[in-house]
């Protein structure tokens, strides 16, 4: 069997290994629950394999469609990844040696890698802005709650993006906040601080 579109097949590998890892990491740690009372690892593991799944079908994609029959160019080489480790796992570790939390730390590493990807790789700045993205969403929703959590989430991986649009991320970030709001807060109930809790 031929790939014939190696962009799609390797996308296809990234969602399957990641939603396959977040899913067993869910599982494996955190109690399922149920539909009707769902634990900490249920929506993680849903999405998850939702992720999985749809990696599966961009796979067979790369099988099926023709592409431009050039080769795949990551935006990064291993150097730069073996970087970006080290700039997590030194910071992190310096943050739990200096006595502060160990999130401190991975959040700086999140800044200090943003900064390096928008000076320094430009083909890979959309990659890193929207992994920092979701890194700070999970990291800021419990202390600044949703609303400042998913303003971070629109406007880092907003500026990952070819041209950054101050309206449409806007309008973006009201529609994202409200759904979110409806969905999680009223419908679900679920426990989400919506500011921080000095606010409320």
């Amino acid at each position: 069997m031929r790939i014939k579109s190696p962009k799609d097949f390797w996308a296809g590998l990234m969602f399957i290994g990641f939603g396959l890892f977040f899913a067993a990491w869910a599982y494996g740690f955190y109690q399922m629950g149920t539909a009707v009372r769902m634990g900490p690892a249920y929506f993680p593991f849903v999405l998850g394999g939702l992720l999985a799944f749809l990696g599966v079908l961009v796979l067979i994609e790369g099988f099926a469609l023709e592409g431009s029959g050039a080769p795949l160019k990551l935006p990064f080489n291993l150097i730069d990844l073996v970087i970006a480790l080290a700039i997590f796992a030194v910071l992190i570790y310096g943050a739990s040696k200096l006595g502060i939390s160990p999130d401190y730390g991975m959040l700086a590493a999140a800044l200090v890698l943003s900064v390096l990807a928008v000076l320094y790789r430009p083909n890979a700045k959309a990659l890193v802005l929207i992994s920092v993205a979701c890194i700070v969403y999970g990291y800021v929703m419990k202390p600044l709650g949703l609303v400042a959590a998913t303003g971070a989430l629109v406007f880092i991986s907003a500026f990952g993006g070819h041209e950054f649009k101050w309206k449409e991320v806007v309008i973006l970030y009201v529609i994202l906040m409200v759904f979110s709001y409806l969905v999680f807060v009223k419908g679900l109930t679920l426990p989400f601080p919506m500011w921080p809790a000095a606010f409320s």
